[in-house]
């Protein structure tokens, strides 16, 4: 049976709630982008707690060595992904030549005529990169950058989550999820009262209250209950 997106990251998500092997679920999703998009060959670089990049995934060998040339000589699509942030893209072997010199050469001489590199970042720090191979020169669409970017997020969250919470880690974690959403329904009220409506167009505007000043609905709820208790 084909692998359906939803299938993928169902897969990723079941196995960090039961505790599964990084290593292996994070190949298994590289293997799932591999089947979903037009990339044939995938790696995952990650920076370790002193800051040094690591080969942490690969769907093949070659790709393997790819991802270990790129650390090696400190330059290449996952390197300059991880170093700004930002996705980075070469649409044709001429210019990935151009852009990375030996390791360009490297990637062509493979067989890879484009390549796609998204970050991974961990609240607004970036802590890796996943890199995309592909055969072909055809133009990327839209969608399938989403993709690649929703795979870069997925594993972002399994090798983030990767360590084991104990009961009471995971009781805190849960209250504090429920201190945001009682800010929330009190935020929900103070909308109700000042602009008399009903709780459902409060919270409509609570949302549209967030994403005008692009912050979190929790902020945005903090914020209204500030101004509230100042009038």
């Amino acid at each position: 049976m084909t692998t359906s997106p939803a299938q993928a990251f169902a897969d990723a998500a079941a196995a960090m709630v039961n505790q599964d092997d990084v290593t292996d679920t994070l190949a298994n999703l590289l293997s799932d982008c591999a089947e979903l998009t037009s990339a044939v060959a995938l790696g995952l670089m990650v920076k370790t707690g002193s800051g040094a990049l690591e080969l942490l995934s690969a769907t093949s060998h070659v790709t393997e060595e790819l991802e270990l040339y790129q650390l090696q000589e400190r330059t290449g699509p996952c390197i300059e992904a991880v170093d700004s942030g930002e996705a980075v893209s070469a649409a044709s072997p001429a210019e990935i030549l151009d852009r990375w010199g030996a390791v360009g050469e490297a990637i062509t001489s493979a067989g890879y005529e484009s390549v796609y590199a998204s970050p991974l970042r961990w609240h607004g720090v970036t802590i890796g990169a996943l890199n995309c191979f592909r055969r072909t020169t055809e133009a990327v669409g839209h969608e399938e950058v989403l993709l690649w970017q929703a795979f870069a997020d997925v594993a972002t969250i399994v090798v983030v989550q990767a360590t084991e919470l104990t009961v009471r880690q995971v009781a805190g974690r849960i209250d504090a999820a429920l201190e945001g959403r009682t800010v929330i329904e009190q935020a929900k009220g103070v909308l109700a009262h000042y602009n008399d409506v009903d709780m459902a167009a409060a919270y409509q505007l609570l949302k549209a209250r967030a994403a005008e000043n692009g912050v979190t609905l929790t902020v945005a709820a903090e914020r209204i209950i500030q101004a509230a208790a100042q009038r």
